[in-house]
């Protein structure tokens, strides 16, 4: 699944010296580029790693990280690149004096001929020849001798069910036997040495017809490396596997096991759902917005009241009664406030469409959709103005050319143009953190700001329908809160 129904308790993330941790890309047949961000974001949201990357034809250093996140693939042929031998010995004698290697999905199709790469990885997009296979079958792992079993491949994309099969571990303590993964490529036929290796979890292929494993570790000299075979990346599509909460907590927990032997990231690595697909519990309706949920999915929709329904004079009224009619706001918030917290959500929004996040506006709407005093006295003293000017709005909107497009921090930076696909399902995040705003579209940074000293550090976050026009579809809201 993309992210667990019921709501998860809170966790608080370690506060602990933070792991540096090397990304190593630059060429891959995936979208390395998208899988390094993606990484990159889960990982330093964790608060537990300070992360940097190197890209091919950069010489990484492996010297003084804790661990290394291989996303390098530089084929699986005798064609494929190879890395100078000086460097190939580099990583060897870094991973047998003690540091630690974490292999990202097609990482494992590389250097075929490098043999101790293939013994780190003990599986690989290798031939039957090459080496074993290994099958789980009931609660077992089976060995397929060397010229047995498939040759590697993968069926289409799609959601199967990954089980737990070594609970024990560090890294699966807490998940749970059996859960969903989203939109993935479900590999079979990998071939290698097959030996040392812990097999953490795996998935029925209907291709292979046994279980498949997804998630494996070995000790390598003093060193740990982790493979797993999730995380492949469709270019200019969104990745919703990447979503996957538990697969979140395998990546960030197996960076951290392989860096140190042991693990301290909770299961869902303090995530918990503010949407939880079925109704509006938790959620207060604003304005005359219809919200409802199917399928999982938020869809907003504006109550279509004549023009003169607010005003006194009968039709024809003036533009400017016109005006206020159409442009009155209608909003949907969280009934708790936060402060410091990362929020991640996706949305849709239609041809022509205009909504917003709202983030740390206190006055909940209450000007903008038209309130009576009266009716919210406790709301009574903000300034009758809309939320973009009490906390903050990031913009969605279906036009890139806007001066503010999708990502935007409203009013104050404009977003980067281009990362937004239009038609489609699109995936925000928002880092809230004392002054701080900073958003990403697509798992790209594409807006930050300081802040305004004069505002509110704290609020509700609120969904948006623009106008008596707006409709939007939201889904996979999640919020991690920060300790101040």
């Amino acid at each position: 699944m993309r992210l667990p129904i019921a709501v998860l308790a809170a966790c608080a993330l370690p506060a602990q010296t933070p792991l540096k941790v090397l990304i190593v890309d630059g060429v891959n047949n995936h979208d390395w580029q998208a899988a390094t961000r993606m990484t990159r974001t889960i990982l330093e949201g964790t608060g537990r790693f300070q992360v940097d990357v190197a890209t091919w034809p950069q010489r990484p250093v492996f010297t003084g990280y804790a661990a290394v996140v291989n996303n390098f693939n530089g084929g699986h042929t005798e064609a494929g690149l190879r890395w100078p031998a000086d460097l190939e010995r580099s990583l060897v004698e870094y991973v047998r004096g003690g540091g630690g290697l974490v292999n990202l999905h097609a990482a494992n199709n590389g250097f075929p001929h490098w043999r101790e790469f293939n013994e780190m990885i003990g599986l690989g997009w290798r031939e039957p020849a090459f080496g074993p296979g290994l099958a789980v079958r009931g609660d077992q792992v089976v060995t397929l001798p060397a010229g047995t079993g498939l040759r590697p491949g993968h069926g289409p994309r799609q959601d199967f069910e990954i089980f737990t099969l070594d609970a024990t571990h560090p890294m699966t303590r807490g998940l749970p036997g059996q859960w969903r993964h989203a939109s993935e490529q479900l590999t079979h036929g990998q071939h290698g040495p097959a030996v040392g290796l812990q097999v953490l979890t795996y998935a029925f292929s209907e291709v292979s017809h046994s279980g498949e494993p997804m998630d494996w570790v070995r000790a390598y000299g003093k060193g740990r490396v982790y493979t797993t075979m999730l995380g492949h990346t469709w270019k200019n599509e969104l990745n919703p596997n990447y979503g996957d909460i538990h697969f979140q907590t395998l990546l960030a927990r197996g960076v951290e096991w392989a860096a140190t032997g042991d693990t301290t990231l909770p299961v869902g690595l303090g995530w918990r759902p503010l949407f939880n697909g079925r109704d509006l519990e938790g959620w207060e309706v604003r304005g005359d917005g219809s919200w409802t949920v199917t399928d999982g999915l938020l869809h907003g929709q504006r109550v279509q009241a004549r023009p003169e329904s607010p005003f006194t004079a009968p039709w024809p009224v003036g533009p400017k009664e016109f005006a206020a009619w159409l442009y009155r706001q209608a909003w949907l918030y969280t009934k708790a406030e936060f402060t410091e917290y990362d929020l991640h959500l996706e949305y849709w929004v239609p041809p022509g469409g205009n909504s917003g996040i709202s983030i740390r506006d206190r006055s909940r709407a209450h000007h903008a959709i038209g309130e009576e005093d009266s009716a919210r006295p406790d709301l009574a003293a903000f300034p009758k103005t809309t939320p973009a000017h009490i906390g903050y709005e990031i913009q969605l909107t279906d036009d890139d050319g806007d001066k503010y497009p999708s990502g935007s921090i409203y009013t104050f930076v404009a977003a980067r143009a281009g990362v937004q696909r239009r038609g489609a399902w699109n995936a925000l995040e928002v880092e809230s953190r004392r002054g701080m705003i900073r958003v990403r579209l697509n798992g790209e940074p594409v807006a930050e700001f300081a802040g305004d000293p004069a505002r509110s550090r704290s609020g509700p976050v609120g969904l948006q329908l623009h106008d008596q026009f707006s409709a939007m579809r939201f889904r996979s809201i999640r919020i991690r809160e920060r300790s101040t």
